[in-house]
């Protein structure tokens, strides 16, 4: 028996009308149903008592909920049986509670709902969000037990304020779809749990002397930063965008880098040209092993470079030494100081937003319906402007007469 590996469960199909069960050899009992309609879900079958019993682990998800997961819960379930008193007692209730819906048996459902009901264009984030601060938390939980006091707790133990409200939005928005399919929850519990205050929009901007000592202090920095953070000035781009980039995105002879619409936080595809500073920095960059990222994580494999905190942590350090600045910005204000360079050259405001990939402000709404202009000429002339700054900046020369941005015909 070759038993269950997630390829063999992502690629198990059932013809029409019939059902297939496939067995693991790692837990004994554990089965993955797959039903003709596609869904496949894990169960446990034992016998209690002499009487066979079956109860429902959960669905598979190749993320939220995968063999490993399933595995651990079964074994979990086992145990709870073998050392139960009455066995048989216990089976019953265990087996009536593998029937009412968890957080995240629904959470699967309710991904369906947002991504083929096209419910929400974002339903990527609303399934990073779950999978990283909602279901390790509550994901085995009833979902008709969850409380307010229980989102409270969860928002509460989130760092970041931003990342605290997603999860309470993303929390309430998962509940509004699924009262209507819960009997005994009286309520949204995260209407009324604890949500941070809207906290106040960054202004932070990397002055002059600061960005001349960070692209100085980049040169000293080992692989992966060296180049990644250089990149990241001259580009604008997203943190994420850079870090999880594949060589692939590249067209170094043609000098662009297309960013596809699964990796952009809009959604979007976004078509970027880039500088002849930013081609030298790519061509600098070691290919290592057969990773397909341009950052590959130092483990190998298909991951991408990680330590954004420490790395951070460390520049902060080096520029506040050589400027005596407050060390306070962050790896988004890398962005805002491109885009405010960029406002400070001349260039457009409908401009430096298609160079960040920006869909609110000037592109929002519907405008952005009719407005269908890719700005790719005016791009490339603002990211050669903008090079040729940082690279004064980068000299410490003093700055000249602003050359405005030329329109195009």
């Amino acid at each position: 028996m070759a038993g269950l590996t997630e390829t063999t469960i992502r690629e198990a199909k059932a013809r029409a009308g019939e059902r297939v069960e496939l067995a693991d050899d790692k837990v004994l009992g554990l089965r993955v149903r797959v039903g003709s309609g596609g869904s496949k879900t894990f169960m446990l079958r034992k016998r209690v008592g002499g009487k066979p019993v079956n109860l429902t682990v959960g669905r598979w998800h190749p993320t939220a909920f995968t063999l490993a997961d399933a595995r651990k819960k079964a074994r979990s379930l086992t145990s709870d049986l073998e050392t139960s008193g009455d066995a048989l007692a216990k089976a019953k209730a265990l087996t009536k509670a593998s029937k009412a819906p968890t957080v995240r048996t629904m959470f699967d459902d309710y991904l369906v709902y947002i991504r083929d009901g096209k419910k929400n264009r974002a339903w990527q984030e609303s399934e990073r969000i779950f999978k990283k601060h909602v279901l390790p938390v509550i994901g085995d939980r009833l979902a008709d037990t969850v409380t307010r006091g229980d989102v409270t707790r969860l928002i509460d133990g989130i760092d970041a304020p931003g990342a605290a409200r997603g999860a309470h939005a993303q929390i309430s928005a998962f509940y509004t779809w699924a009262m209507p399919r819960l009997d005994n929850l009286p309520a949204n519990p995260a209407r009324d749990a604890g949500r941070p205050p809207k906290f106040k929009a960054r202004e932070r901007i990397l002055c002059d002397a600061e960005l001349a000592a960070l692209w100085k202090a980049s040169d000293a920095e080992p692989f992966p930063w060296r180049a990644a953070i250089k990149l990241l000035i001259l580009t604008g781009v997203r943190r994420e965008e850079a870090f999880a980039a594949d060589r692939a995105e590249f067209d170094l002879k043609g000098a662009l880098w297309t960013i596809p619409a699964e990796r952009a936080k809009n959604r979007n595809a976004h078509l970027l040209h880039l500088s002849g500073a930013a081609v030298e920095v790519l061509k600098s960059v070691p290919v290592i092993g057969e990773s397909p990222k341009l950052f590959p994580a130092s483990r190998g494999g298909e991951g991408h470079a990680s330590g954004y905190s420490k790395a951070a942590a460390r520049m902060r350090d080096k520029v506040a030494e050589e400027t005596g600045l407050p060390g306070d910005w962050t790896w988004h204000d890398i962005r805002r100081t491109v885009a405010t360079g960029m406002q400070r050259l001349g260039v457009r405001l409908e401009v430096t937003e298609a160079v960040l990939n920006h869909v609110s402000g000037t592109r929002a709404g519907i405008v952005g319906v009719y407005q269908r202009h890719d700005f790719a000429e005016e791009k490339r002339h603002a990211l050669d402007l903008w090079a040729a700054e940082v690279a004064r900046i980068a000299r410490g020369q003093e700055r000249g007469n602003v050359v405005p941005m030329r329109s195009a015909e």
